[in-house]
């Protein structure tokens, strides 16, 4: 049974192979010999055209239309043909399958093909069925010139087209024939072939079994059957096999693509040449890579030799492992570039560059130094004191009260500024913290600038300065913090009457522009330079970097805490004047209103 089952799918194909060859073979011959008798009809009937042509023009001349369709109706019978004549406006004068008296109603030819051909090249043909005669009919058609008998026009012959269709005909009957001794004889080589081919079904089994068993090297054309099921088992297991182990890997490309494209490093890949094979979205973000990337070389993209002339020592350095360097970007970021060498399943060498962004941490460790250089130079002056006036106490006490208590004054002093330094970095710090998790609400601007004037005026009262406030009368709400707004009023007025001489004047104004407050404190002190204008938000900055204000218990770190908190509410803070041309300083700070 898997026998039969097996020669009988062959027959069938086979079948169907001689059923599409010998389609294809009928379609082409019977399409050469319709061209061939076509070509043949159309050459006849031309030449029996110009000989009508040749009888009219040797004709004594017709007197009347209808004298000349006589003719035409005589001459048509003679040559087992239909003569038609249209002039030049598409009217038919004569037509030998049509009596003169019914030549009226026949409809305008000027659009028939064959006669629209005539009358641009000289001479027209076509083949359709005729509605007429109800058959197929050959055209063909010449173009004549005026005479004093007939008008110009068209003359048409018209031949009936059967020759060809009974030809064709006696062709399909051959080829029908030939067709069936054909597959009759296919059928029985395709019963023996069968027959061999059934012979290697059990080796074909075996070669099977292995490959679903592991050897993925051989290949094996499979072949449908019912005799084939062993070997179709073997095959099914291996494409089991297959599937599942393709699954796991696309899971796994599937994971480590999303860790690619999760990570915050910019990873990219180099090829054995030197050229970018793909890189993640991270590194796209740092440097707006352009679609372009692929292919090319890492200069061309990150217009960075350091980074080129790394790749370069790795791929021509077998022996050179992992290597790192540090970059400096043209927005001020700084980038470590970590180069990774490995080898794919080929053996051949290529590199993953890994580039972290430590901007963020080049800052803090250069913040951190500088506090702490600040900081010791804040601390270092008045502790000196503290224990140098101690030493004095313990080695040589003063013989009179009156000296012992300068000393512990100045003890005193330097302490409160150590302690003022101290609470100033807590201040600082605390304000930091607090920007990362600050709720702003809508608070009075008036109100908080009122207070921080009644506070400040007896303090610029003992020394004749006088303070006038140019602001309008309304709340002025802005979005910000009470403690904190009420914060930087009095560190701008303190440091305002503290720089500010005798009998000087502290103006401060208010400006609403609409979608913000600007709020400005100007003195009339020494003023500051160009130079130092946008450092003396910097902690610990001082105008005279050796000058330690112990005397007022200053720490440095009024302003910068101001920046701070104004950063923390949304504005900005500035200083306005430079105390070139005139004295006196002018700090300025904006705050957004409640939307």
């Amino acid at each position: 049974m898997k026998l039969r089952s097996f020669q009988m799918r062959i027959l069938l194909w086979t079948w169907a192979l001689l059923l599409m060859a010998m389609a294809v073979i009928f379609y082409y011959s019977t399409s050469i010999v319709a061209s061939d008798v076509l070509a043949e009809t159309k050459l006849r009937s031309m030449s029996e055209l110009e000989s009508i042509k040749w009888l009219i023009d040797e004709h004594p001349r017709f007197t009347t239309e209808e004298a000349f369709a006589t003719w035409v109706d005589a001459l048509g019978p003679r040559l087992g043909a239909r003569i038609t004549y249209i002039i030049t406006d598409g009217r038919v004068i004569a037509d030998s399958g049509v009596t003169f008296a019914n030549l009226a109603e026949l409809d305008n030819h000027s659009e028939r093909p064959e006669v629209i051909a005539a009358h641009i090249e000289g001479h027209g043909t076509n083949v359709r069925y005729s509605d007429t005669l109800h058959k197929d009919m050959l055209y063909v058609a010449t173009k004549i010139r005026a005479s004093v008998s007939l008008p110009a026009g068209v003359l048409r012959l018209a031949v009936p087209f059967s020759d060809v269709s009974h030809r064709l005909s006696s062709l399909r009957q051959n080829f029908l024939w030939i067709f069936i001794l054909t597959l009759l004889c296919a059928g029985l080589v395709s019963v023996i072939m069968s027959r061999n081919m059934s012979r290697e079904i059990t080796a074909f089994s075996e070669l099977a079994r292995s490959i679903g068993e592991g050897d993925y090297g051989t290949r094996l054309r499979v072949l449908p059957g019912g005799e084939f099921k062993p070997l179709a088992q073997s095959v099914n297991r291996m494409a089991e096999n297959i599937e599942r182990n393709v699954q796991i890997i696309k899971d796994q490309k599937g994971q480590l693509q999303a860790i690619f494209e999760g990570m915050r490093e910019g990873v990219m890949s180099i090829d054995s040449e030197g050229r970018i094979e793909s890189y993640n979205s991270a590194l796209d973000v740092m440097f707006n890579l352009a679609e372009s990337t692929v292919g090319r070389t890492p200069i061309e993209v990150t217009r960075r030799f350091e980074i080129q002339d790394l790749v370069d020592e790795l791929l021509h350095a077998p022996d050179e492992g992992e290597r790192t360097i540090q970059i400096d970007l043209m927005d001020s970021r700084t980038v470590e570039v970590s180069a990774v060498p490995f080898h794919d399943q080929k053996g051949v060498r290529k590199i993953i560059l890994v580039f972290y962004d430590i901007t963020e941490m080049k800052r803090s460790e250069k913040g951190l130094k500088d506090f702490v250089a600040n900081a010791s130079h804040q601390l270092r002056t008045p502790l000196t004191s503290i224990k140098g006036y101690s030493e004095t106490l313990l080695d040589n006490p003063p013989a009179k009260p009156e000296d012992g208590r300068f000393f512990l004054e100045t003890v005193l002093k330097n302490a409160d500024h150590m302690d003022k330094v101290i609470s100033s970095m807590l201040a600082l710090a605390k304000s930091e913290q607090m920007g990362k998790q600050l709720k702003l609400q809508p608070v009075s601007g008036n109100e908080y600038l009122e207070r921080t004037v009644a506070d400040v005026t007896p303090w610029a009262a003992e020394r004749d300065i006088r303070l006038e406030v140019n602001a309008p009368d309304d709340a002025m709400l802005v979005m910000g913090e009470p403690d904190g707004l009420l914060h930087v009023f009095h560190n701008l007025l303190n440091n305002a009457v503290k720089y500010s001489p005798e009998n000087g004047k502290i103006t401060v104004t208010a400006q609403d522009d609409g979608e913000s407050i600007v709020f400005c404190v100007e003195d009339q002190g020494p003023g500051i330079s160009r130079e130092h204008s946008t450092k003396v938000f910097e902690r610990f900055y001082r105008v005279d970097e050796n000058t330690i204000d112990s005397s007022s218990g200053s720490a440095g770190l009024g302003l910068a805490i101001c920046r701070r908190i104004v950063r923390n509410f949304g504005g900005e803070i500035w200083h306005d004047g430079y105390g070139e041309d005139i004295r006196g300083a002018r700090f300025c700070f904006r705050l957004n209103k409640p939307v």
